[in-house]
């Protein structure tokens, strides 16, 4: 007698927070473990409870996006936590109704496992609810929960979040033999088109597809949590990644492809330029993506015209500030003289500023707002656009000690305030106010878009300064 093979239910919880974009945003994580398990044999099934224009069942949600695939995420206004009730900003989850979470897993088979994800340390209120909703269907089938608060935070994400197991780190062969141990072992199935890739069938509409060429990173930045989300730096071989770029790609019917490494730049002889070279003889006509920024120093001129005619469109340059004694504490990873050398490269290449973003950080513990001006004024000065990353304290980093020091939050009791918005290690200084007067005056350069979330034209002390300073 054939008997089905054990099902696992995969789930993208919601985000609870006061903004959120889908920028290339998939839990690529979760659907490589999807992929694996697939694979081997398992049913598998996905819920994105972030992705609302997949898994709504009552009222459609059908998102406006921009020519390359992102767009605003659909968001229900919530009652604010406690904590954060001070901040003047609508709270929000992001995603499907609770309904409709409920109306996709009575329709499931029930699963024998499900494994739950999780991002930002800040957005566990989502994890707990998707957890007490499936307890409530599905009694007995034990709930496994990874990602990266559950790595941060274990014993917040065991006591807060009650799954029946917390798995740190990335998923490994033991954890799949855990899972084996627990269902029984699949019989693996005939190989499909789909085999080797990450569960990209979950979703019925595609915009883009994501994909790494390596996991974790070689450097370790002190406000950065990829060391200990990735004790290793791994770097994928370069057929396994062309085949998953130009299979996915054709099979969904996409352009856009954003990489998600953390270090898409390191031994770029080996990995990246011989895998863009080899998309390039198979003639795809796609359009790449860098949302998590690259590394300025490893920016070749070779790389630089690989890039233009492979087709990357979006390039984002991980400057982070501009004053020597902050880019030492960053690990001495790049210098203004390195980061002009970088946008000459890509100027001669043929890129315009249209392409290029700069991240500084915003928000450090000790920062100032004369060191966050200086660093905005130096990327204007060069003609591109800055782009402000506020800084969200995460536990374990080496910032970490010093951001509970310096915060007036209870950062090691409440994850909630890790949350950017809050700019928890501002100060009087960097505030909402004076940062909306930044995103402001770089808005009036006509260099970058207008400010994001409504931000409010402000009082900006130091409006003054920055003029007479101005280049």
């Amino acid at each position: 007698m054939k008997h089905s093979p054990p099902h696992i239910l995969l789930v993208n919880p919601w985000i609870t927070d006061f903004a959120a974009y889908n920028l290339w945003s998939r839990p690529l994580g979760l659907l490589e473990i999807g992929g694996i398990l697939r694979d081997v044999g398992f049913q598998v099934s996905l819920i994105d409870c972030v992705d609302a224009e997949n898994f709504s069942v009552t009222v459609p949600f059908s998102p406006r996006l921009t020519r390359y695939g992102t767009g605003k995420l659909r968001r229900t206004p919530i009652e604010k936590p406690g904590i954060l009730a001070s901040v003047p900003r609508r709270y929000c989850r992001y995603g499907i109704s609770f309904d409709d979470f409920s109306s996709r897993l009575a329709a499931l088979p029930p699963p024998d496992l499900i494994l739950i994800t999780s991002i930002m340390t800040y957005w566990y209120p989502g994890v707990r609810e998707a957890i007490m909703i499936l307890r409530r269907i599905f009694t007995k089938t034990p709930i496994w929960l990874g990602g990266n608060y559950a790595t941060l935070l274990p014993q917040h994400a065991l006591a807060v979040c009650k799954p029946d197991r917390v798995i740190t780190g990335p998923f490994t062969r033991e954890t799949l033999q855990d899972i084996v141990k627990t269902l029984g072992r699949p019989n693996p199935p005939a190989g499909s088109e789909f085999t080797g890739l990450p569960f990209w069938e979950g979703y019925k509409a595609h915009h883009f597809i994501c994909v790494k060429s390596s996991h974790g990173c070689p450097f370790h930045c002190q406000y950065c949590a990829s060391n200990l989300l990735h004790p290793f730096f791994k770097e994928r071989a370069i057929g396994e990644v062309a085949r998953e770029v130009s299979q996915g790609t054709r099979l969904f019917g996409v352009r856009d492809v954003a990489f998600y490494d953390d270090a898409l730049l390191v031994n770029a002889k080996t990995r990246f330029i011989p895998l863009m070279r080899g998309l390039l003889r198979a003639g795809l006509s796609l359009r790449f993506h860098t949302p998590n920024g690259i590394h300025i120093r490893l920016l070749t001129a070779e790389i630089a015209e690989l890039m233009k005619i492979s087709g990357f469109y979006t390039l984002r340059l991980s400057l982070e500030a501009t004053q020597p004694a902050w880019q030492e504490r960053f690990g001495s990873k790049t210098s203004l003289k390195e980061f002009d050398r970088a946008l000459s490269v890509l100027f001669r290449a043929g890129f315009t500023t249209d392409a290029i973003r700069v991240y500084l950080l915003v928000g450090l513990p000790g920062q100032t707002m004369r060191d966050v001006l200086q660093s905005v004024r130096e990327v204007l000065k060069r003609g591109v656009k800055p782009s402000l990353a506020e800084y969200s304290p995460i536990p374990g980093t080496a910032f970490w000690e010093e951001a509970c020091r310096v915060s007036p939050y209870p950062l090691r009791e409440e994850p909630l305030t890790h949350n950017n918005t809050l700019l928890p290690c501002g100060g009087q200084e960097i505030t909402k106010a004076t940062l909306d007067g930044i995103k402001h005056l770089i808005a009036s350069e006509q260099l970058s878009d207008p400010p994001e979330n409504g931000a409010s034209e402000p009082v900006f002390p130091f409006q003054e300064e920055a003029n007479q300073n101005h280049p």
